[in-house]
């Protein structure tokens, strides 16, 4: 579904993405996991567009999006949650969510005031995310008064929401309690069973190793390891990588 090709990037000297590639499967969950700097969040500002390479490829579904623009990426189906808070702090739970049904940006200023009709559809569309992700009796908070669990699961909720063939999760359960931790995992593990297509970032090696299908390791801006769990578990670059060596 998603083919990255030789990839690299410079952030004035420095290489922080050297000639990376790799693949995803449909339909699996797969980590991109590496050492604190290893160029994991930058490879997903690339896909997202919201960063250029210097060098190399990103296809999806076969179609060439290396320079499209964040929105066109959008538009196509990548749908991203970020590892910082990006909710609306003095709207809903619900008004957050409304917003996420209308990506494009003219649909979205329209839904912020008002001018776009909230349809049944749409109704039950933010009633059915509320129920799967565990947060209907929060609907009515303002992002401001969540918990920061609570916000993670409501921006996955929002991720979820928009449309989408590809999630990419950016440290989905970091800084979350082990409750939502739990919650978040069985929602994934859900999603994956309903044929969807995730590709995480994750610090947390318990969580990555029980829940991904496959597993892509990065050290220094190039990818080091592909494999499954047991496979990455006990390889020899992947321990040296984060033990040293």
């Amino acid at each position: 579904m998603l083919k990255i090709q030789n990839l690299s990037k410079k952030f004035g000297g420095v290489k922080a993405i050297n000639a990376c590639s790799f693949e995803i499967a449909k339909g699996e969950i797969t980590a991109l996991i590496g050492p604190n700097g290893s160029g994991k969040t930058t490879v997903f500002n690339l896909i997202s567009g919201i960063i250029k390479q210097d060098f190399g490829k990103i296809f999806f579904n076969g179609k060439n999006i290396t320079n499209f623009s964040v929105e066109q990426i959008s538009n196509l189906g990548i749908s991203r949650l970020f590892q910082q808070s990006r909710l609306f702090k003095n709207l809903t739970v619900r008004e957050n969510l409304f917003l996420a049904i209308d990506n494009e940006d003219t649909k979205l200023w329209k839904n912020m005031f008002g001018l776009n009709k909230i349809t049944k559809e749409k109704k039950e569309k933010v009633s059915e995310i509320l129920k799967k992700c565990g947060i209907s009796e929060i609907e009515n908070k303002t992002a401001n008064d969540l918990s920061f669990g609570q916000k993670r699961l409501v921006e996955l909720a929002r991720t979820i929401l928009n449309p989408h063939q590809l999630l990419m999760l950016d440290e989905p359960v970091a800084g979350v309690n082990p409750k939502i931790r739990q919650d978040i995992i069985k929602l994934l593990l859900k999603l994956k069973k309903n044929g969807e297509t995730i590709l995480l970032i994750e610090h947390d090696m318990n969580f990555t190793l029980g829940l991904a299908d496959d597993i892509i390791v990065m050290d220094a801006g190039k990818v080091i390891a592909v494999g499954k769990p047991n496979e990455i578990k006990n390889n020899k670059l992947v321990l040296e990588a984060y033990l040293g060596s």
